[in-house]
């Protein structure tokens, strides 16, 4: 793989999975949408996007604003029954990497750079993806649902640092919306946003680069140069 040349590499990488390494945006706009009509009030895409990489109570709190009906209790775990159900459906079917993703973890696994997969995705529906990935290629998996808050918040890349037992401030986060590069920023990683859809604005903090095609584990530290967060924020839910 030809990448940017660097000889510097991060202590560890931290990697999004829904648009970042597999291609399931496009899949979860299927579900996103027929679960809006379903409520009664198509999801325009500006209101799409700001539900990109969130979790799904964050989610649910955009498209209950949208819809002016407050979504909780059984009807919450209903219909997030029926969001998860039709997105690990077609997910069952249509799965496909995000270009240069596989050659990067490739590289990863040569290096053995310590990395983690951090995604709010919740478990069940991540089983599918991580199938297709090769869960053995990570050294840390952290969930939407094992942290306080999910992103935007900091606690899934504080807990996946913690975990691989590394400083935030030394790794690199990957990631391809404005809710988990967020995420990232607050936790004190270096971070490179990859976005996975038109239009996304930059993210303060974040070093926006077009693709991961070429891009290799030494180019990392070179594509994320700059100053980072000085310090960590910490766990919002402490």
């Amino acid at each position: 793989m030809t990448s940017i040349a660097c000889d510097r590499a991060p202590s560890a990488i931290c990697l999004d999975m829904d648009g970042t390494l597999v291609d399931t945006e496009r899949l979860w706009d299927v579900a996103v949408y027929e679960l809006a009509e379903h409520m009664g009030r198509p999801l325009d895409e500006s209101n799409r996007e700001r539900t990109l990489g969130n979790s799904l109570h964050g989610f649910f709190e955009i498209l209950g604003e949208y819809t002016g009906h407050r979504i909780e209790g059984e009807e919450f775990d209903r219909l997030a029954h029926r969001l998860n159900s039709r997105v690990t459906e077609l997910m069952r079917t249509d799965m496909r990497w995000r270009p240069g993703a596989e050659e990067l973890l490739a590289e990863i696994a040569e290096t053995g750079t310590p990395v983690a997969l951090v995604t709010n995705t919740t478990a069940d529906v991540a089983q599918v993806p991580l199938e297709f990935i090769n869960r053995s290629r990570f050294d840390v998996v952290v969930t939407g649902c094992m942290v306080p808050d999910a992103k935007p918040a900091p606690d899934p890349y504080l807990l996946a640092c913690a975990r691989l037992g590394v400083d935030p401030r030394s790794s690199v986060a990957i990631e391809d919306s404005v809710t988990g590069a967020t995420a990232a920023v607050a936790a004190g990683c270096r971070v490179l946003y990859v976005p996975s859809t038109d239009g996304q604005p930059d993210v303060t903090g974040a070093h926006t680069y077009p693709t991961l095609v070429g891009v290799g584990v030494s180019a990392l530290h070179t594509l994320t140069s700059g100053t980072p967060a000085a310090v960590a924020v910490g766990e919002s839910g402490v």
